[in-house]
């Protein structure tokens, strides 16, 4: 097991059931940024990550949460070990991202600048073309969003490779010094997976903390990679409710709430609809399940049966589609 005591950069990799992303990640760390400490964090998996890891990399630290604790929960137990062992530098970071040579070195030396906390500029994994280069809080319907080619450009300055102010960061990857994580707490568990981040960025915000985006540092992202299986309808699940709880944290009112329903959340289950009747009633279920854990306040992980749902639709057999009479 690697040694994280002492000042220093550590980066801090979520696994769930990820193993192939999690060693390809882990990889792009050791061989391009070998001065950066790295900690690979499993939420309960049962395909060996933890095993594979530390068998091809003994300087790698581990941690077994035993359980699937989200996103949040997870991190939130990662960043807490390595500050516990004295880094001075922090990076929460996607198993399913691979890290350009250079990247973590542009990122924790932002961090170590003050009440810094900073993203890279994130590429789809097999592309140029960015995924992440600034976020802001949509005003029609008060839910995060990430800038398009013309909001980024609006946001750089004359060099294209100086860091940049930017209103949200990317949870994909997230850097801070240990004073900046200690200043603004870590990400909130009721999210468990969807919108922690931005609720993360608004808090740092709030407590002084200059948001950036460093385009000197790039990382390729397989987007959406963890939604897959069961994951398909839980990601239905945790947006809807999760967006609510965002709405309400942040003051929406009913109008914009209303919005986000309609615009946001409701064609989703249009588009199911449509690819088939039992594919159509499965979304409306999840959403209308989402829509009553948040009115009881019940956040975190989602209910045991809707896990269960999720996984037995995952194996049905695919839905008919839907006839066409007219």
């Amino acid at each position: 097991m690697a040694d994280l005591t002492g000042p220093r950069s550590v980066v801090v990799v979520l696994s769930y059931q990820g193993r192939h992303d999690t060693l390809d990640c882990v990889a792009s760390l050791v061989d391009g940024s070998p001065e950066h400490g790295v900690l690979v964090v499993d939420n309960g998996s049962d395909d060996g990550v933890l095993e594979a890891v530390a068998e091809r990399w003994p300087a790698v630290d581990t941690l077994q949460n035993g359980t699937n604790l989200g996103f949040a929960g997870g991190m939130n137990r990662g960043v807490a070990r390595a500050l516990e062992h004295g880094a001075d530098v922090v990076t929460v970071l996607n198993n399913d991202t691979v890290v350009d040579p250079g990247a973590m070195d542009v990122l924790a030396g932002r961090a170590r600048a003050g009440a810094v906390a900073v993203s890279p500029l994130v590429h789809y994994e097999d592309a140029e073309r960015v995924w992440f280069g600034g976020g802001d809080v949509d005003p029609f319907d008060g839910l995060p969003r990430h800038l398009d080619d013309d909001g980024v450009a609006r946001l750089r300055g004359p060099d294209p490779t100086l860091p940049y102010a930017t209103d949200l960061l990317a949870g994909c990857c997230i850097t801070a010094s240990a004073a900046t994580w200690r200043a603004v707490g870590g990400f909130d568990e009721r999210f468990f997976l969807n919108f922690e981040d931005s609720e993360w960025s608004l808090r740092a915000r709030r407590a002084g903390v200059r948001l950036e985006v460093a385009p000197a540092a790039v990382v390729r992202h397989a987007v959406s990679a963890s939604f897959v299986g069961a994951y398909s309808y839980l990601g239905t699940f945790y947006y809807a409710r999760n967006a609510l709880l965002f709405s309400r944290l942040t003051g929406n009112g009913l109008v914009r709430t209303a919005r986000l329903v309609r615009h946001r959340v409701v064609p989703g289950v249009g588009q199911a609809w449509r690819a088939g009747r039992a594919e159509g009633l499965r979304r409306a279920l999840l959403l209308a399940m989402a829509v009553s854990a948040h009115a009881v306040r019940r956040y975190g992980r989602a209910p045991r049966w809707v896990e269960r749902a999720a996984a037995r639709w995952t194996t049905a057999p695919p839905a008919r589609p839907a006839e066409v009479t007219g």
